[in-house]
């Protein structure tokens, strides 16, 4: 008996050049949330998450999510999603005080 591997374990059935990652900067969900820029900063909600700066496409408001939620989410401002995550700027990588 000749046993095939399933086309669908381990791989996806488009390319990995086609698929959009959710993370990229450029990025829209169905819900028309862009993501802006990855800030570096740890998630406040999520363990081992960071931050990610996005943009309703409804009203313009600006505001963080982590990267797991980056696909579902909603505006806080104008569909009722849940709060953002604060947004800080970056800071200089090495800052020794000098």
């Amino acid at each position: 008996m000749k046993l095939t591997p399933s086309p669908y374990r381990g791989r996806s059935s488009t390319s990995a050049a086609t698929q959009s990652q959710t993370t990229a900067p450029g990025f829209s969900n169905s819900n028309r949330q862009k993501v802006i820029a990855a800030t570096g900063a740890p998630s406040t909600s999520r363990a081992n998450q960071s931050i990610y700066h996005l943009r309703c496409g409804l009203c313009g408001h600006d505001y963080g999510c982590n990267g797991l939620d980056i696909k579902a989410r909603l505006c806080p401002s104008c569909q009722s999603g849940a709060p953002g995550e604060p947004l800080r700027e970056r800071g200089p990588m090495f800052d020794f005080g000098v």
